[in-house]
């Protein structure tokens, strides 16, 4: 494939303009990103132990939307559910 020299001179010019001239490089102001606090349940001190059942997939989805919502896995969402139940209970 032939390089037109038409190519050739606007690319010597290119290099030229950047050889003399230095580059203009925009300023941004540089911002550190506020870091989200998760809602976490605290762990109780005691040994931890897995829990399953089986519930209704519209349950399910209530849950996993409501998760989603207020930015907390649903393990932590189930045990804080379940501490404030056995509290009032």
């Amino acid at each position: 494939m032939a390089v037109s020299n038409e190519f050739k001179n606007r690319l010597g010019k290119l290099s030229t303009k950047l050889a003399e001239e230095p580059a203009a490089l925009p300023m941004q102001k540089v911002e550190p990103v506020q870091q989200v606090q998760k809602k976490i349940v605290e762990e109780p001190e005691e040994e931890i132990t897995q829990f399953n059942v089986k519930i209704p997939a519209s349950l399910m989805k209530k849950i996993k939307l409501k998760a989603v919502e207020q930015d907390i896995n649903i393990k932590d969402m189930v045990a804080q559910i379940l501490i404030e139940y056995f509290k009032n209970g």
